[in-house]
């Protein structure tokens, strides 16, 4: 494999967790670029059982590189790679395209060769997206309410080092100044905004836009992962163990009839949990669950893998 890959801030926690996986692609450490900035440039990291240093993002030439995967947002590089002609992969950047989603539901994406940029789907999009495709596939969905919680990771390590040290500070009594976040987020639950673009691109990866969807979001005091809690109405009746079957089935997806946390599940692994399914005995058209998983792994870097693989050998 000859074509150059460039990633950028190497160091951050979305790009750790492509890292672990990208190596399954056969993308070798000669053939991959690690970019970063500030006082995270020149950090050596592991890859595919070697070290590389990070080299500085800003000054890079990317000409010679044929993809360059960015999992944060970054105006001043995503113009440097339109200008240089290389491919940008980013959940981060602003573009009315849809949301590339690459899995083995989905349906492959086209991509021109005029194309400079790819919008992929962001960590949440891409850990629901497998559940409802093989759901709504069973039996239209015809309305979807989701709330999810968000983890300090979300936020970068800066949300994680902030929650951290709040907490600490408010066990030993002593006050705290947010930073990252509006307001305390230690022994706290801050809501989000309603997210009109993850709501249409819910409405594009189910290739549905007649169904409903209520969506909420909500920081919650946890470190790492992404808990989804997540109610379906259907066009009509629905079998609860045809479900339990249909998802225990999907690749890295487990159901799990005990309790469920994210403090005991997502343990930073490429797989999510599906708990509490259930269906009220009166409601046959209906459907409820839980969702925990690592949105940074199981969500965000297996998409980027999926889709830079697809790329490598159907379109590069």
């Amino acid at each position: 494999m000859d074509q150059r890959i460039a990633l950028s801030h190497a160091s951050g926690v979305a790009a750790e967790a492509i890292l672990e996986k990208l190596g399954e692609t056969g993308v070798t450490p000669d053939s991959l670029i690690l970019l970063d900035h500030g006082t995270n440039l020149g950090k050596r990291l592991s890859y595919a059982g070697a070290y590389k240093s990070s080299l500085d993002q800003q000054d890079f030439d990317l000409s010679n590189c044929s993809l360059l995967l960015m999992p944060e947002a970054d105006d001043e590089l995503e113009s440097a790679a339109l200008n240089q002609g290389c491919l940008l992969l980013s959940h981060c950047i602003q573009s009315e395209a849809a949301p590339v989603f690459v899995s083995q539901l989905s349906t492959p994406p086209e991509v021109g060769y005029t194309q400079t940029s790819l919008r992929l789907a962001g960590p949440e999009l891409s850990c629901l997206a497998p559940v409802l495709l093989e759901l709504n596939q069973m039996q239209t969905i015809a309305q979807l309410n989701i709330t999810l919680m968000h983890s300090a990771e979300f936020h970068g390590r800066a949300g994680i080092d902030e929650l951290a040290s709040q907490t600490v500070n408010l066990l030993n009594s002593r006050s705290v100044e947010p930073v990252v976040y509006p307001q305390q987020i230690a022994f706290n639950l801050l809501p989000e905004g309603i997210d009109s673009t993850l709501q249409a691109d819910i409405g594009h990866i189910l290739g549905n836009n007649s169904y409903s969807i209520a969506l909420q979001s909500v920081n919650v005091p946890i470190f790492h992962g992404l808990v989804a809690a997540v109610q379906l109405r259907f066009t009509s009746d629905i079998d609860l163990q045809g479900c339990e079957k249909r998802l225990s089935a999907l690749d890295m997806v487990t159901v799990e009839n005990g309790i469920v946390t994210p403090i005991s599940d997502c343990n930073q692994s490429f797989s999510c949990l599906i708990g509490h399914l259930a269906q009220a005995a009166d409601q046959p058209s209906n459907l409820q669950f839980w969702m925990i998983t690592d949105p940074m792994r199981y969500g965000l870097a297996n998409n980027y893998v999926n889709v830079t693989d697809f790329l490598l050998k159907s379109f590069l």
